[in-house]
């Protein structure tokens, strides 16, 4: 398992309201760590610090006087020692925050105390966008309605994102993939509704996506889409869920309760967790060119972990007194995390919650049009029987109302590629992102509106 990439699928009463929440502020860099050569170049003679390779005009650094070949040095109080510093450094920072900066710039070492300046919003030629917040206890959320202009009461695409805790907006990005198929359904007449996780985004509150179990994080897309009930400028009778990834396990189960006229999910699962960790195992050491008796040794060394983390629902406390599992976790270099509770960029117990969701269960109560959609080169979501099953499920309850789609060339972020091969490469090479903003696949567009227009 060591070697093997792993790469994973995404209480409260709510109102909303049409206040401000503040903007997330930006810095307006782009940066890479210090090395030896960059010293030389800036004649800053210490390793730490981010060098600037990129400033952006009238941006929170640019009002600071930086400029490129810069060292950041600090931000406020924190000592920025590396780039993976700027995010606990700056993450907090709303627009007109005062926030000092400390750089080394043309042999000087300068401070300034600037006011931040907050993200530009979305800009959609095509569409009207709507900032607004949707208030759970404790939390405020930033949700994000972009209407079709000319067109009155459209029908509107609730886009449900994946386990992750990064945002679904795109302003500093707006040629990202996401970004153009919001685009593509907007252009054809639909509506795009969208609502940020805790602490994300322009998100505020007591708790953070990151704190919170599969429960929990459910319930901010059920209060989104109670909001989104409310506006009137959307066509309430034609309701449409896009699940991505592990959107793709939430879209059911708000089905399941509100029963939209449609339902459409990409690149998901339909099995367990504990099932579809192990299926992962395989498919994509096989994806990846591991030797077979490596993949099997990697199952049978972590299933008993898997066991009794999913299964037995141990706490990491306990599931850390079994010194197999220290060491195993030790040596994939997760050890520490796990002890801070977490576990694959989530905490430890969102994983346990989502082990309790029976996905074929809740399948069956869904009364809704269904569209299951598979990439042909998705590593996540590993193969085409999810989607397959999906609809047969569906069609158990309700003859003809599931259905499926396989779009070809397709991965996982929605980014063509020609072949499995060559997504794994560019995955390996750290190219990925590049491939996001210059590689978008329109057809996961056109089968949707396809799909969503035929329907009566």
């Amino acid at each position: 398992m060591k070697k093997l990439l792993i790469i994973l699928l995404v209480l409260f009463s709510a109102n909303t309201f049409s206040q401000e929440l503040k903007r997330r502020a930006s810095l307006g860099i782009r940066m890479q760590n210090m090395n030896d050569s960059l010293q030389k170049i800036t004649g800053y003679d210490q390793n730490n610090g981010a060098y600037i390779d990129l400033v952006l005009p009238n941006s929170t650094v640019d009002k600071a006087g930086m400029k490129p070949g810069a060292v950041l040095l600090q931000i406020n109080d924190q000592k920025i020692l590396n780039i993976r510093d700027i995010g606990p450094a700056a993450g907090n920072l709303r627009d007109q925050d005062p926030v000092k900066l400390t750089y080394f710039q043309n042999g000087k070492t300068i401070n300034k105390t600037v006011k931040a300046i907050g993200r530009p919003e979305e800009e959609i030629s095509e569409a009207v966008m709507l900032y607004d917040v949707v208030e759970l206890n404790g939390l405020r959320l930033r949700s994000i309605l972009a209407t079709p202009k000319g067109i009155e009461n459209p029908p509107v695409v609730y886009f449900i994102q994946g386990y992750t805790c990064s945002s679904t907006e795109f302003s500093m990005v707006p040629d990202i993939s996401t970004m153009q198929l919001y685009s593509d359904w907007i252009a054809a007449g639909y509506a795009v509704y969208r609502i940020e996780k805790a602490g994300v985004g322009d998100s505020e509150g007591d708790k953070h996506c990151m704190e919170m179990n599969f429960t929990e994080e459910l319930e901010i897309f059920r209060q989104g889409y109670k909001a989104l009930q409310q506006y009137p400028q959307i066509n309430k009778e034609r309701i449409f869920l896009f699940g991505h990834s592990m959107g793709g396990v939430v879209a059911p189960l708000l089905a399941k309760e509100f029963q939209p006229f449609g339902v459409m999910t990409y690149g998901t699962l339909i099995n367990s967790w504990f099932e579809y960790m192990q299926e992962l195992t395989r498919v994509q050491g096989e994806m990846f060119h591991t030797p077979y008796a490596e993949i099997e040794g990697d199952i049978r060394r972590v299933t008993p972990f898997w066991y009794e983390y999913f299964i037995l629902q141990k706490s990491n406390e306990e599931l850390l007194s079994n010194e197999k599992i220290y060491e195993m976790l030790e040596e994939e270099g997760t050890l520490q995390d796990f002890k801070n509770g977490i576990f694959m960029q989530r905490h430890y117990t969102f994983w346990q919650d989502l082990q309790q969701v029976s996905l074929v269960n809740t399948w069956l109560e869904v009364k809704s049009h269904v569209l299951a959609i598979y990439g042909e080169y998705d590593i996540q979501a590993l193969n085409s029987n999810h989607v397959q099953t999906i609809a047969n499920i569906v069609n158990t309850n309700n003859p003809e109302k599931g259905s499926w789609a396989v779009i070809e060339k397709a991965d996982h972020g929605f980014v063509t590629f020609n072949s499995m091969d060559e997504n794994v490469q560019t995955l390996n090479s750290g190219n990925y992102f590049q491939a996001l903003r210059t590689k978008y696949n329109p057809n996961i567009a056109k089968e949707s509106i396809k799909w969503m227009d035929g329907l009566k």
